[in-house]
Formats: C-alpha cells, sequence, structure tokens
C-alpha cells in the first residue's frame, strides 16, 4: 500500500502520484489498501507508540471505521506479539460501553502485523481540550471524569485493566449532546502487549510534550508489578488533577526524574501550585495518588462517590414529606428505546412508556446518577444536576448483539413520586402504589435541556436520595429491621447459610453445604478409544510445528462445553467464587443457561472438577493438549477439522462479532465419537502448561505465574487467513485467566 504524504490518501501499490494533489506516494505497509476483503483503506488518520491509525470503510456495509495497525517494530519485534495480540484483541471486544470506543474485528497482516478494526469517532482528545482550556471547574472536571470512569469501570468488571490512561487515549466525541455520550476510552489493553524490555523507548515514543505515559504511570507500574485496577484509578487521579490544576503534579527533565518523583514524592497540596479547592474535593483527588495501593481510592465508583461528595454536598440527605433541604425539581427523561428501565442513584424508580417518557417528581437539589437499561442495548449512565429548575434528559442507548453485563436490581419497591407517562407533574400522595405506578396528572410543563455526565454504576443498596414519602418509609423500615432482619426474612438471595438434611447428620463427619437428593445435571460423555495420531502441523503457524507423532490411551470425553446450568449447581452446592461476571443474580442470566460457562479460570475448572468427581465417585479432570487433539483430529485420520478436511461454516461458531457464544452443540458437527463444539464456541483449557514442541522454532519466554495451553478457537476467532481456527491451532493464557470467550469441557479416565 502506498500513501501520499501531503494528503495521507492511501491508494494500491501501482499508484505512482496521489491523483488528488500530484505528490509522490510512498509505500508503507505491504499489501494492498483492502485487508480481508472488506476493509478499505481510504487515509491515514495519526501514528502513535504503538502504531499507525487509518479511516476506512467497509466494502459491503458502507460503514465508515478506524483501523489501528500495531507495527511489530514499535512493541519490541516479540515472536508472540500475535498471539497476546489476539487475547487483548478478545478482551477488548468484550468491553460493551457507550464510553469505550468499540473493538468490532482484527487480524493479522502477513501473519505478523496485527491490526484492530474499531468504530470510528470524530472529535478530539483530552489534552486538546486541557491545551485549550488550561484548567477545568470543578463540576466540569466532574462531568468528564465520571464519563471515563463509568467506561473504565465497566472495563475492570470484565477483569481488565487499561495500564496507559491518559488524555491522548481519551477521545471528546464532537455532536454529542453532553459528557456522557461524548467520551470515548481508546486502546484498552494494548499496552500489554508491548515487550518488558522496550519500555523505555515506548514511553519516549509516545511522550508529546507533556502528555506522554511516564506523567501518568502509578508507582507499581515502575516497580515492574503486574498492574490492577488500582494503577488504573492512580492515572485516572492524574488526569483529574491536571483538570484541576492546569498540570500533571510529578514533572521532570528526564524519565529517571519523573519515576522517581512518582514512586517516593508526595503528590503536591492545590494550593503550591497556585489552584483554591475545597478541602473535600483536594482529599478526594489525593487519595486517588496514594503511593501504596492498598490505602489508594479502591474503585472508579468510590472515585466517583468521593467526588459527588465533594463537590455537590448538598445531594446527601433524605427528603421526606414532612421537610425537606435545597430545591426540588422535576427530571423529564425520554428514552431510546421506549420501554426502558430507569434508575435513580440504583434504585429502580419505573420504566418509560411507548413514548420513551417518565417524569421523576421530587428530586433533591444536587447530583443524581441515572441509568437506563434494556435488553439487547448497553446500559446508559448520566448524571443530572438538581437546582430547582425542571430538567429534560434524552437517553439514546446504543445497540448491541450482545449487551455488557449489568448489575443485578435492586430488589427494592418502587418508590412514590413517578410516572411512567408523558412528561407532566403529579402531585405525591401516601394512597401512591409504586408498583403500579398509576398516574396523577396535574399539568404539562417543559423543561431546559442540560448536559448528562455519565457515571459509573455503584454497588449500594439506597441511594442517599429517596424520592417521596413512600420511599422515605422504605428506608426507614429497612434501617429499623436491619441487614440481618433482611436476611431472615429472605430479602436477598444467595447463600446466607448451609443447610442439612437432619437424617444425615448422625452419618456424616461434618455438615456439608446444600444437600440435593439427586444431581440435577449429570455428565453426558463418550468414549474415546486409544491410538496414536500425528500432532500439529508443518504447514501452519510456529508454534504448532512440528509434526510428531502421539500415542494416548482410551478416556471418556464430555459431548459439549461445561454449561452455565452445570456450573451454577456447582456454585449453589460448593458456594465457589468467584462466579461468572455477567450472570445475573448469582444465576446465568435467562436464555443462557444451555451456553458454555465462561470467565473461568483454570483453578476454576478444576475446582469443578474435583466436586463433580466427589458428586458422581469418578475420576473427571481436564484433557491434556494430546487428548484434545486426538479427539479434534478423529485419532490416526488426522483430520484438519473434527468433521473432516474441508471447512464448513455450518459447523462451527466462529467469525462473530463478539465473544457471545450460542447454546452448546447448536452449530456443530460433531468428531467420529460425537463431541460437539471442538472447534469454535468458545477456547477450552487444557490441564497441560505452556510449551513448545520439540524441535519446534518457536520458544516459550518464562512467565511470573504458569501459563496453560488452551485450544478451539472462539466465537471471536476466524475460519479463515493466517489465523484460521484448526484442529492443530493452539495458545496459551495465564492459569488466572477469567475471559469472555473461554470455557471447559472434562474428561474422565477408563
Amino acid at each position: 500500500m502506498k500513501e501520499c504524504q501531503l494528503c495521507k490518501n492511501c491508494y494500491g501499490d501501482d499508484v505512482a502520484t496521489c491523483p488528488k494533489d500530484g505528490m509522490p506516494t510512498m509505500h508503507t505497509i505491504p499489501g494492498e489498501p483492502v485487508l480481508e476483503g472488506k476493509y478499505q483503506i481510504e487515509s491515514r488518520l495519526g501514528q502513535g507508540g504503538m502504531g499507525v491509525v487509518y479511516k476506512a470503510r467497509h466494502a459491503y456495509l458502507k460503514t465508515q471505521l478506524a483501523i489501528k495497525i500495531i507495527l511489530p517494530d514499535l512493541v519490541g519485534n516479540d515472536p508472540q506479539l500475535v498471539t497476546r495480540f489476539r487475547q487483548e484483541a478478545l478482551a477488548a471486544a468484550a468491553i460493551r460501553h457507550q464510553n469505550v470506543v468499540a473493538v468490532t474485528d482484527y487480524g493479522v497482516l502477513a501473519g505478523s502485523i496485527p491490526f484492530l478494526v474499531m468504530e470510528y469517532v470524530e472529535g478530539e482528545a483530552l489534552h486538546d481540550l486541557l491545551t485549550r482550556e488550561k484548567v477545568l471547574d470543578p463540576e466540569k472536571a466532574f462531568e468528564v471524569m465520571s464519563a471515563i470512569c463509568s467506561g473504565v469501570g465497566a472495563a475492570h468488571h470484565q477483569g481488565i485493566v487499561h495500564r496507559d490512561l491518559k488524555p491522548l487515549n481519551i477521545m471528546i466525541c464532537s455532536g454529542k449532546p453532553n459528557m456522557s455520550q461524548a467520551v470515548k476510552i481508546l486502546d484498552f489493553g494494548l499496552a500489554k502487549i508491548k515487550s518488558g524490555e522496550l519500555l523505555g523507548s515506548f514511553i519516549q515514543a509516545q511522550t508529546t510534550g507533556l502528555m506522554g505515559s511516564p506523567y501518568y504511570m502509578a508507582p507499581e507500574q515502575w516497580a515492574d508489578d503486574e498492574p490492577d485496577s488500582r494503577s488504573d484509578i492512580y492515572s485516572l487521579g492524574v488526569i483529574l488533577f491536571q483538570m484541576l490544576a492546569g498540570d500533571v503534579p510529578f514533572k521532570g527533565s528526564s524519565i529517571p526524574a519523573i519515576m522517581k518523583k512518582h514512586i517516593s514524592d508526595p503528590a503536591p497540596r492545590f494550593s503550591e501550585v497556585g489552584v483554591t479547592i475545597s478541602p473535600e474535593l483536594e482529599a478526594a483527588v489525593l487519595r486517588t495518588l496514594h503511593k501504596e495501593k492498598d490505602k489508594r481510592t479502591e474503585s472508579v465508583e468510590a472515585m466517583i462517590a468521593d467526588l459527588r461528595e465533594a463537590i455537590f454536598p448538598s445531594a446527601i440527605g433524605i427528603h421526606t414529606a414532612s421537610g425537606a433541604s435545597g430545591q426540588m425539581a422535576a427530571v423529564n427523561i425520554k428514552t431510546d428505546p421506549p420501554e426502558s428501565l430507569v434508575f435513580v442513584d440504583s434504585v429502580p424508580v419505573g420504566q418509560s412508556r411507548d413514548d420513551g417518557w417518565i417524569t421523576l417528581n421530587g428530586l433533591q437539589s444536587g447530583s443524581h446518577n441515572l441509568k437506563i437499561s434494556k435488553e439487547g442495548y448497553q446500559d446508559w449512565y448520566g448524571d443530572v444536576v438538581i437546582d430547582g429548575k425542571p430538567k429534560q434528559v434524552v437517553a439514546e442507548l446504543q445497540s448491541s448483539s450482545s449487551a455488557i453485563p449489568r448489575p443485578p436490581a435492586a430488589t427494592i419497591a418502587y418508590p412514590g413520586g413517578i410516572s411512567p407517562n408523558t412528561p407532566q407533574n403529579f402531585s405525591n400522595t401516601q394512597d401512591h402504589d409504586p408498583e403500579m405506578l398509576k398516574t396523577r396528572v396535574q399539568g404539562n410543563q417543559t423543561g431546559e435541556f442540560v448536559d448528562v455526565p455519565s457515571q459509573p454504576k455503584k454497588n449500594k443498596l439506597f441511594s442517599p436520595v429517596v424520592l417521596g414519602t413512600a420511599g422515605a418509609l422504605l428506608f426507614l423500615v429497612i434501617s429499623g429491621f436491619g441487614v440481618a432482619g433482611l436476611y431472615m426474612a429472605g430479602a436477598f438471595s444467595g447463600v446466607a447459610g448451609s443447610t442439612v438434611d437432619s437424617g444425615n447428620v448422625a452419618n456424616t463427619a461434618k455438615p456439608t453445604p446444600v444437600t440435593k437428593p439427586e444431581p440435577r445435571i449429570r455428565a453426558e460423555m463418550v468414549q474415546i478409544p486409544g491410538g496414536s495420531f500425528t500432532m500439529g502441523s508443518n504447514s501452519r503457524r510456529e508454534n504448532e510445528k512440528p509434526e510428531h507423532p502421539q500415542t494416548v490411551g482410551s478416556f471418556w470425553m464430555d459431548k459439549t462445553e461445561v454449561t452455565n446450568e452445570s456450573y451454577h449447581e456447582f456454585i449453589e452446592v460448593t458456594g465457589h467464587r468467584p462466579m461468572p461476571v455477567h450472570w445475573e443474580n448469582e444465576k446465568p442470566r435467562p436464555g443462557e443457561e444451555k451456553m458454555p460457562v465462561r470467565y473461568v479460570s483454570q483453578e476454576d475448572a478444576k475446582a469443578f472438577a474435583e466436586w463433580l468427581s466427589e458428586r458422581d465417585n469418578l475420576r473427571y479432570r481436564l484433557p491434556t493438549e494430546i487428548e484434545w487433539e486426538y479427539a479434534a483430529r478423529n485419532g490416526a485420520k488426522n483430520n484438519v477439522y473434527p468433521w473432516g478436511d474441508k471447512w464448513d461454516r455450518k459447523c462451527a461458531f466462529l467469525d462473530h462479532i463478539d465473544n457471545s457464544p450460542k447454546n452448546v452443540g447448536e452449530q456443530s458437527c460433531p468428531n467420529d465419537w460425537g463431541v460437539a463444539d471442538l472447534i469454535g464456541n468458545v477456547f477450552e483449557w487444557t490441564s497441560t502448561e505452556a510449551m513448545a514442541y520439540p524441535g519446534s522454532p518457536f520458544e516459550i519466554v518464562p512467565r511470573a505465574e504458569p501459563f496453560y495451553m488452551v485450544r478451539g478457537g472462539g466465537a471471536f476467532y476466524k475460519s479463515s487467513g493466517d489465523d484460521r481456527i484448526t484442529s492443530t491451532f493452539r495458545t496459551d493464557l495465564a492459569g488466572s485467566t477469567r475471559s469472555p470467550g473461554l470455557g471447559f469441557r472434562l474428561v474422565r479416565d477408563e
């Protein structure tokens, strides 16, 4: 591919002169400007520390996209680059949130140059906004940071850490009505694929003035410790300090000087840099910048709660019919799509009617978090500031083929004062039935449109603001009754204690958790007779080479991957934690019971096998990598796929837009023994630690924790190209990985 050095338009290799401005073109990346036959590259948008971003268009759908091509020489020419990139692309694609740039596809050019396909957004980086405005007032800084934290929180809830948050990686999209919709975070997880030894050059490549990565890196990242969500919180604290003070807290003339300050120097007080803010706000900011992770703000939700309390202290309190503090106002909300669930400060308050409108009356002055939710759409989050004037909010939810995991809705009756009808006022009376949401219309009302900054969900039972008398009474009843009383009354789901069959007490050494007379789910396995086969492929990827003979004994194998339904029984009986993050109310989402369980680590899978072994008095375990490939290749037949040697689209669930699987066995052609889903749907753990084949040119670098081979490919993976999934495809993951595209099946010996 060639590019014009003036206008940055892209052309085929046969175009020597740009037809637009007559300038000579120069070669940039190998191949033509059409990737995988469907992504037409149009022009270069820019280059960063890890690669080049191009504007592109889908050849068939005609949608505009952005494509980031990762240049190997910028991230270390690591032989495991493509493997690490693939893992991070899968993780990034799993984040479905309005404040995160969506990753829709990925690929590899010429076998070694990875690329990401992302949604295309127009606007400016937060870096440009701060360069222009220098300092933001606390209210505007709160709006921006709320939206950023909303997106970061969605990733953290899926175990994904950004690792490189900075103003250059945060976009403010043009044409959006408020910050909650305008903020977009770029490059989730991509910092993880760079080689550790290239940290210095990587930082230098990304440094632009005072905006490079060194100014935002947490102390533990300088020490080469594994970052976690609190490392992102530190970076967010630096960004927040910069928004309020006009500059970053730690500066220096060299990388070592900056590093030293992050590791050892306390963050400066705002008065030291000539800025006056409230003591409460300063304390909230400095808490995010603590050197020790354990003393740092524990989550983005806690960070926003601290900031809200510091900036809008009047929001704290309870409004009752007999007395109110501060000004109150109605909020008219228009949801798109209609008939969406509406939450205020995590409390469910009603559903918009079929024209999309709902009116909330009696909100106390201050800032309140809104959440709009509907099945099949990404949750919408926003903040609205009540100042005594009527407000009007438009919430446009983005459609998603697989909505991001949502937290369970609180099981609390709707407080009074809510109408699901068109924006109208009604008086709140004590005989209002919150469950029926009856409307009492007094008259039409219009309100001003307001900016609504996004806000992450908060894990708390009650809002600091309860709307109307019914909500206040509910709060008082629960306060008096107590948490223990609620457990006794069955208000909370989950395991409140162990249940033992009294008839078994005398016969057991110790009481067991919930005892069931018969297991709900039984393992369905098929017998795989032992034999010899050829493992690996000389015509495929480096880590699949060389072909070599292997022999296995007979064993039994699960016909399908372990399902959510089976794993739920294990969770209920044993109380094992953590449970898959996308479950709701401590169980699989309705309709997903027969899907393969996901978000399970190597240890989770082994714990399930141990429980099942004890339950059935048999020995279940994860398959070895040799056993898995033997089954997938039909033994001595050495097939390319479990169903034969030719690709068949109906036989495997691949090439999907995200990691969402189908029910086990729904789109699969079994192997000769009846084992389904060996290719596609989700990757599967094996018990084999990461290793190269004897005589392989591929090397496994030492890691801090054990890595294990995983097999089979997931819904997001490819059926064509250099990375296509076959029976010999192999990669490895850290044993602690809990991924949206990773599950398991079991085997047992004869």
